[in-house]
């Protein structure tokens, strides 16, 4: 027992907090919330906790605040901004607003490494990268990441003990061990999985612009750890805006529905959410359909599109360029370095290829010859 008083490696500073009080039977203490420094900015004890959070805690734990420290998101991923990681509560400011209460981050779990932990007698513990906003998969074991029970669909749960085994987290409303899953859930075809690779190897590039390292150069060349970040943050916001329409299903999204991103559910009409932070605010579902559509987007390699999409649609680029508003994209390949050489180098190609499509189909229409589809 005493190897879990300790935070594990990869396990979140309220995940650890929420255990140890549960084992403290009675003497109950405050829940970790999110406060404001001195400057007015949130301190959260997940990414940035004060020291005096890290002292109290440590002291009542018996604990080293200094291992304590070492658990924390901005510890682990040095170049993690806000808008990168996943909130129920965003801390962002807007100018209307007059009162806003703490931040609270976007839980999700992996059934699978729940399993793992009960089997292990290992208290069920939340990991780091679950609460990222570019994390939509278990790398581990392959597998999507859950955010509603698999019985009633219900988000709130609980860490409940038991007289034999250790803590285990349980749904609030049907009171069902988050790490069962139904027959149906339990299993997927070579298909599924194989666009799960693709993307899970685009998180993983994610993830090392995360912690300020250069990004694969054969993968996303002449491409530095900010440009990637920025790409994915304004492709994502990009995505997600409605620019034609009074509908607000009407996004560019909508066009890059992948069934193997919402398994076991119909196909989504996604709405158009907090523009501004797409990905950190959208649910698991519009999150990973909004990284497939950029890791598609993103990557030189046409077969990762096919596997996604589908033979018979046209590139993820050309379907990005012909579904965004043109000046919008101007606008972001406009300031220098805010994308790579690279990626502005396939956009202009696409948009060439855009222009020479409809170019083709005008004089096809005027000549009176069949006219050609514009894809």
């Amino acid at each position: 027992m005493n190897a879990h008083l300790a935070p594990f490696p990869d396990e979140l500073l309220t995940s650890w907090y929420a255990r140890r009080i549960y084992q403290r039977r009675g003497r109950t203490l405050a829940d970790p919330t999110a406060v404001r420094d001195r400057t007015g900015q949130w301190c959260h004890p997940d990414i940035r906790p004060t020291t005096r959070w890290l002292n109290g805690a440590a002291q009542t734990f018996n604990v080293a605040s200094s291992q304590l420290a070492t658990n924390a998101l901005a510890q682990r991923y040095p170049a993690l901004p806000l808008d990168f990681i996943a909130w129920d509560r965003p801390p962002f400011a807007t100018e209307q607003e007059c009162f806003r209460s703490a931040p609270r981050l976007r839980l999700s779990w992996c059934n699978r490494c729940l399993a793992e932990d009960f089997a292990a007698h290992r208290p069920a513990h939340i990991r780091h990268h679950w609460v990222l906003a570019a994390s939509c998969f278990c790398h581990r074991h392959r597998w999507p990441l859950e955010e509603r029970c698999s019985v009633c669909n219900a988000f709130n749960w609980q860490i409940v003990g038991s007289a034999r085994g250790p803590l285990r987290m349980l749904c609030a409303e049907c009171w069902r061990p988050l790490e069962r899953s139904l027959p149906a859930v339990l299993s997927a075809g070579a298909d599924l999985q194989e666009c799960w690779d693709r993307v899970i190897a685009f998180e993983t590039e994610v993830f090392t612009a995360l912690q300020g390292k250069t990004p694969d150069q054969f993968r996303f060349n002449f491409t530095s750890a900010s440009q990637l970040l920025g790409e994915v943050r304004d492709i994502s916001r990009l995505l997600a805006r409605n620019y034609w329409g009074y509908t607000r299903s009407n996004i560019p999204l909508n066009a890059f529905i992948s069934p193997a991103m919402t398994p076991g559910r119909l196909r989504p009409d996604f709405f158009e959410s907090e523009a501004p932070f797409p990905l950190a605010v959208a649910s698991m579902a519009k999150r990973r359909c909004l990284l497939a559509a950029v890791c598609a987007i993103l990557d030189p390699t046409h077969a990762t599109g096919v596997t996604l999409f589908g033979s018979n649609q046209p590139s993820a680029i050309e379907t990005f360029v012909s579904t965004v508003d043109p000046c919008e994209i101007e606008r972001c390949l406009a300031p220098d370095g805010r994308w790579s050489q690279t990626f502005v180098r396939q956009v202009r190609a696409a948009q060439q290829r855009k222009a020479r499509k409809s170019r083709r189909a005008a004089t096809a229409a005027g000549s009176g010859l069949p006219r050609m589809s514009v894809g």
